[in-house]
């Protein structure tokens, strides 16, 4: 995993633009001298300690991965992403009034017969995008970085489409994909963890780049140095909220195929009903959740009742 094209592409290269640009950095503040001859020998040497320092760089990224992630989906207490809390809340109830106002226009033009215009529909369509693909299901679940609600929104898909609890329900779910469609989701998270790492070393120049001011007593050089990083964090964001976005599409994909797979390796009839499928995968999260056998037992012998009763009636 340390060694293949994909680890390259997410952490290697983030980790060798890092340190090439650091390089450039100690240069414009004199750290180097400038005497210096470049034979081939320390061209040939300079590449191989790049590429042994990149690797360990890569490494670093990779273990720090998933703290990076949530770092940037605004999850912590000092977290300063948590500022921007109340503006992505403003933000999804603002879109949810305007499609609930569309809503009841479409309601009240389908009750007088009355035709819907396109507009209106294309802004409704547009909306219900939005929220699908931006935001969680409800407000309390609401992230405060617009990474974060992309993220939340395909998590929250296979528990309102299915009534399973994702994150959870993803490591069982794995048990019976196969090999090829599980390399193939892993691939296109590979733009994402790119963009995210990005993200890092951006952030990083500008701390570096402010640190050695510092010492030199704010002796501005390359000024230009931290605001391109600065644009290159921003881009970095939005790039790595769109390439979360196309890789929870495979993920949700994953669960709509593979889903009745795992319902059948886990034992379950089959309902009649969509809605009894769901109190099974509802009673199922709380049992693997909470180590509650019983939320699971519970929901099965309702069902089972529910069945008899149905059979009964019939």
């Amino acid at each position: 995993m340390l060694f293949d094209k994909d680890f390259a592409l997410r952490h290697m290269v983030p980790a060798a633009l890092f340190f090439i640009i650091s390089l450039g950095i100690m240069h414009g503040f004199g750290l180097f001298q400038n005497s210096i001859v470049l034979t081939e020998s320390r061209i040939l040497l300079g590449i191989f300690l790049i590429g042994i320092a990149s690797w360990i760089g890569g490494a670093c990224l990779f273990m720090l991965n998933t703290s990076i992630i949530r770092l940037m989906e605004g999850y912590g207490r000092c977290n300063p992403a948590r500022l921007l809390l109340f503006f992505q809340k403003r933000r999804y109830m603002r879109v949810k009034k305007e499609l609930s106002e569309l809503d009841k226009k479409l309601q009240y033009a389908i009750a007088r017969n009355q035709v819907f215009s396109l507009e209106s529909q294309s802004r409704r369509n547009q909306l219900s995008l939005e929220l699908a693909t931006r935001f969680p299901d409800d407000k309390r679940w609401v992230l405060p970085t617009a990474f974060g609600n992309t993220i939340r929104a395909f998590e929250a898909y296979p528990r309102v489409m299915y009534g399973l609890e994702s994150i959870q329900g993803w490591a069982r779910l794995l048990a019976v994909i196969p090999k090829e469609y599980r390399e193939l989701v892993d691939e296109t998270s590979a733009p994402m963890h790119f963009w995210i790492n990005i993200w890092v070393i951006s952030i990083l120049v500008i701390a570096q780049y402010n640190g050695y001011c510092l010492v030199y007593g704010w002796e501005w050089r390359m000024l230009f140095i931290p605001f391109a990083a600065f644009a290159v964090a921003c881009i970095a964001s939005r790039m790595s909220r769109n390439a979360a976005s196309d890789w929870g599409e495979w993920v949700k994909a994953a669960f709509d195929v593979f889903l009745p797979e795992l319902w059948a390796r886990l034992g379950f009839l089959h309902p009649d009903k969509i809605e009894q499928e769901q109190q099974i995968w509802v009673g199922f999260s709380q049992a693997i959740i909470y180590r509650s056998p019983s939320s699971l037992v519970a929901v099965r012998n309702k069902w089972r009742a529910k069945r008899h009763d149905e059979s009964l009636t019939s």
